[in-house]
C-alpha cells in the first residue's frame, strides 16, 4: 500500500488501487459531504446492484485503517449491499498523503458537472426508444420514476423546442409548459413568439401564458364544471383529456362537450333531489353565482329554518 512516488508540481502521483473488505472502511473527517438523502441512497443501492460499482472509492491509509475521503454515498450504499458477495471487498484509490487526500475529496465533489437538461432529455428519450422501462432509466440515472416521466414528456417535444432549450433561448420551465401542446405547428409558432418576445423590450412570456397560447380552450380539472361532471362521465361522452404533468393538472380539452354533460348531469341531479326530498320542482342555475334579483325576479319565496329543541 505504500508503493507511492513523491508528488511534485510537475510529477503526477502514482495511483494505487487496492481491494479492501468493506468492513475495514470508515468515513474520514476529510470528506466534505455531510448531508445525505435516504431516498438518494436507496436509489444508488439499486444502481450499484444492477450496474456494479463504476467509480472507485477514494481513501487514505491511517494508523487505524483506511478512511474514505470521497465516495461517502457509495460507502453507505455498499453497506446495504452486503448480501451480495460482489461487494464484500471494494476498490479504493489511495492518496499518498493528507494534502492529496484533501485535494481529491474537494475536487471530486466540487468539479462534478451535471448534463445539460437538453442532453439529458434527449438521452432519456433515446433510452426509452431502445426499450428501457421507466424503472430501468430511473435506476441508471439515480432519480425517481416521476422525474423520468417528466423527462420523457419533454423528450416528445418537437426538436426545435429542445434546441431552443440547449441554446438558452428558453428556460427549462418554458420547455415544460410546451408539453401541454398537441399541435406541432402551433407549438412552433408559439416557440417563435416566445423567443421573439424574449429579445424585445416586452420581456419573456410566462409559463402560464405559453400554456394559454397552446391550449386556449382547455378547462382545468379544478373548474367547478369539471369537478362536478368528473373525468369518467366526460370521457364517456367523447371528451378528450389532456394534462400538465409538471403541474400535476388534468385538462378537459372539449369545453362544449363538458358544458353539455354538465347541463345534463345538473338536470339529472335536480330531478333526483326533487324526488328524494319531495319537492314539486327544482330549478337549476348553471352559472357560478345567482345574479342580482334572481329570487325577486322569479317571485320565489324563502324558507328559513325554525330553531327547535
Amino acid at each position: 500500500m505504500n508503493a507511492m512516488t513523491n508528488t511534485t508540481e510537475t510529477e503526477p502521483t502514482t495511483e494505487v488501487i487496492v481491494q479492501v473488505p468493506l468492513a475495514d472502511l470508515t468515513l474520514s473527517d476529510l470528506n466534505p459531504r455531510t448531508v445525505f438523502s435516504e431516498t438518494g441512497i436507496e436509489i444508488l443501492v439499486e444502481n450499484i446492484r444492477a450496474a456494479g460499482l463504476i467509480q472507485n472509492l477514494v481513501g487514505i491509509e491511517t494508523e487505524t485503517g483506511i478512511e474514505i475521503v470521497a465516495g461517502g454515498r457509495r460507502l453507505r450504499a455498499l453497506a446495504l449491499l452486503q448480501d451480495d458477495p460482489r461487494f464484500a471487498t471494494v476498490p479504493v484509490k489511495l492518496a499518498p498523503d493528507e494534502d492529496t487526500a484533501r485535494l481529491w475529496a474537494t475536487s471530486e465533489n466540487a468539479h462534478r458537472e451535471a448534463m445539460h437538461p437538453a442532453d439529458e432529455i434527449r438521452d432519456y428519450g433515446a433510452m426509452s426508444g431502445r426499450g428501457l422501462t421507466v424503472p430501468q432509466i430511473a435506476m441508471a440515472y439515480g432519480v425517481t420514476e416521476a422525474h423520468v416521466y417528466r423527462r420523457l414528456a419533454l423528450a416528445k417535444l418537437p426538436a426545435p423546442v429542445i434546441d431552443a432549450l440547449r441554446d438558452g433561448e428558453i428556460s427549462l420551465s418554458h420547455a415544460a409548459a410546451f408539453t401541454v401542446g398537441n399541435d406541432e405547428k402551433l407549438t412552433l409558432e408559439v416557440l417563435a413568439r416566445v423567443i421573439a418576445e424574449a429579445k424585445s423590450q416586452w420581456g419573456v412570456l410566462s409559463d402560464h401564458q405559453i400554456k394559454q397560447l397552446l391550449r386556449p380552450e382547455s378547462v382545468k380539472g379544478t373548474d367547478r364544471r369539471a369537478a362536478f361532471v368528473g373525468v369518467e362521465d366526460y370521457t364517456a361522452a367523447g371528451g378528450r383529456i389532456g394534462g400538465d404533468l409538471f403541474a400535476d393538472e388534468t385538462l378537459f380539452d372539449d369545453p362544449a362537450i363538458l358544458d353539455d354533460v354538465f347541463a345534463r348531469k345538473l338536470g339529472e341531479t335536480a330531478g333526483a333531489l326533487a324526488q328524494e326530498e319531495g319537492w314539486k320542482w327544482v330549478e337549476t342555475q348553471p352559472d357560478a353565482y345567482l345574479p342580482y334579483g334572481f329570487i325577486e325576479g322569479g317571485a320565489f319565496g324563502r324558507l328559513y329554518p325554525i330553531e327547535g329543541d
